[in-house]
């Protein structure tokens, strides 16, 4: 190494770790209920600090936190972690698949009675 190699370091570490970045929802969830960070304490139960930290993104989430919030908002837990439009249009899609893929689901009536369906003519 050369004397001159320390001169540019820099006390801040590139590689240390920020300040969390989370990854859900929550605002935007309360808003669609008209929920507040309030709601928090009052219908959960949880320490004005721990939902203050919660909705401030001072704290990281845990599972619990998910499975209790996404009750509270009648919702999947797994929706807590996307934008409710998109919750909202994937739910849209299911519903029309599963309308779509009803008929494949049915067994035939041949295939319940023993007799060959009926069929109109016309």
């Amino acid at each position: 190494m050369l004397a001159g190699d320390f001169c540019c370091q820099s006390s801040h570490d590139v590689n240390m770790e920020k300040a969390p970045q989370h990854d859900w929802y929550l605002h935007e969830w309360f808003a669609t209920q008209g929920l507040k960070q309030n709601d928090l304490v009052k219908q959960l139960g949880y320490p004005k600090n721990t939902a203050n930290r919660l909705w401030h993104g001072l704290q990281p989430y845990r599972r619990d936190h998910i499975d209790e919030i996404a009750a509270l908002l009648n919702i999947a837990p797994h929706e807590l972690l996307m934008p409710p439009e998109e919750a909202m249009r994937i739910r849209r899609m299911q519903s029309v698949l599963s309308e779509v893929a009803a008929p494949l689901n049915d067994p035939a009536p041949e295939a319940t009675t023993g007799t060959p369906a009926k069929r109109k003519v016309g």
